[in-house]
């Protein structure tokens, strides 16, 4: 490889009408520990984050927030390519904001795909 980066799994998403509860499963049953905002709860594991969010979170769009399961999200090198190759094969379900994107696979499952920190543009995706 030519020092490129490999795609990497960065947070993994819940959104949730019961946070409190979900919050205090990972942390009671799995042993995560992490920090809460208004926003969302981030809980750290050894190789990724589990965030989890409510419902209402403004910044995510509806159909992403309102899945039962998770959001995984990809780091890539080229966040603006990957935007620009998801919304021609109309799998883009967001706008791009500058650094990441929301995009669903053929099953339909939700995904956010984030331009890798040596490459990003002032947003935060860890915190």
């Amino acid at each position: 490889m030519s020092g490129e980066h490999q795609p990497k799994i960065g947070p993994v998403m819940t959104f949730t009408a019961r946070r409190g509860e979900v919050e205090r499963f990972y942390a009671d049953i799995v042993g995560l520990v992490g920090k809460t905002s208004d926003e969302a709860t981030w809980m750290d594991a050894e190789n990724a984050q589990v965030v989890v969010n409510g419902q209402r979170d403004q910044q995510t769009p509806k159909e992403v927030r309102e899945q039962t399961g998770f959001v995984v999200w990809f780091g890539v090198e080229d966040v603006r390519g990957a935007f620009d190759k998801a919304r021609h094969a109309q799998a883009a379900v967001s706008d791009f904001y500058g650094d990441y994107f929301f995009a669903r696979d053929p099953d339909g499952r939700y995904i956010g795909i984030y331009a890798l920190e040596d490459h990003a543009h002032g947003h935060d995706h860890e915190h």
